[in-house]
């Protein structure tokens, strides 16, 4: 197939461009603000905004599969609504109707399981859910989901949206504003003073990026089109519950101290994954305690 992968140098999207590249008859176009030099077998590197304006037809024109994974802010650091439509929504709109316009197949979105459903107490959400953003990053992902079904159904071809809880390991930046496991992981290592927002009684569903690769594969390649799944564990673990973890398992000692919660901060986001479990091949999910031996192994190996 040929793809194109909007933030195919991200976290997220180099696992997925690894992934892709197994196969030797895809050829895979990576678009990011920040590209590796040069061009690699079968993988053509693109560097730009992704902004209003762009020529996306010229990138998607000819493509089977288009998978849009670019968000130009991160929760705790989005601006206001006005500005994360213009910075977010509306390139994203654009690039569907040039996805319409050139003939794409398949647009997959990666949405955002921890944010879009918003305050639903203490339940497992399923995707039937009615969303409830509270903070603009939830808002704006929403907004991009509803495009994309509207163009979709509009402009003939297929859509699949997956909303991923919290996804961490390696590949992922410890000193950039996502991921607490990594994060907390590499300040330990390095002796440092971790800081959690609130009383650590904030719960999220973490998975280790192999698993989330893995299950995003799966809604690729075996999902039903035009539906939305959640991709996470299922299993709630609070932050409180993570520094027990980290203490129990690393040959460390972990400091921590506390700031005052966020009210961008939804206090329980847990997915129900059932949806995926009736098609996926994950069957045993990388363990909390797993998950960050292997994060360990990995920041301790690039220091050796």
């Amino acid at each position: 197939m040929n793809i194109v992968v909007f933030g195919g140098s991200g976290f997220i999207g180099s696992h997925m461009v690894r992934c892709l590249s197994t196969d030797p008859g895809n050829h895979i176009t990576v678009f990011d603000h920040s590209v590796a030099a040069g061009q690699r077998q079968g993988i053509t590197y693109v560097q730009g905004s992704f902004a209003t304006g762009f020529d996306f037809a010229g990138l998607v024109r000819g493509a089977d599969l288009v998978i849009h994974l670019i968000s130009t802010s991160v929760p705790g650091t989005e601006s206001g609504a006005l500005s994360e439509i213009q910075r977010n929504v509306i390139p994203s709109v654009e690039l569907f109707q040039a996805c319409a316009e050139c003939g794409v197949k398949k647009v997959v979105f990666l949405s955002s399981g921890g944010t879009v459903y918003g305050n639903s107490g203490r339940q497992a959400n399923r995707e039937t859910d009615l969303p409830d953003p509270i903070n603009t990053y939830g808002l704006q992902k929403l907004m991009i989901e509803q495009a994309l079904r509207l163009c979709a159904t509009t402009g003939g071809f297929d859509c699949q949206i997956i909303r991923l809880s919290n996804p961490y390991g390696p590949g992922q930046n410890p000193q950039g504003p996502l991921g607490l496991i990594t994060k907390l992981v590499y300040q330990a290592i390095n002796g440092e003073t971790i800081q959690i927002f609130g009383d650590g009684s904030v719960v999220r569903d973490f998975i280790y990026i192999d698993d989330a690769v893995a299950c995003i594969m799966d809604v690729i390649g075996n999902g039903a089109p035009n539906e939305t799944v959640n991709i996470g564990r299922g299993v709630g673990t609070s932050v409180s519950e993570v520094i027990e973890t980290l203490e129990r398992v690393l040959p460390i000692q972990v400091n921590v101290t506390h700031r005052p919660g966020r009210s961008v901060d939804v206090p329980y986001s847990v997915l129900d994954i059932a949806k995926y479990r009736s098609f996926g091949s994950v069957r045993e999910f990388v363990t909390l305690a797993d998950g960050i031996r292997k994060t360990y192994d990995f920041f301790r190996k690039g220091r050796s």
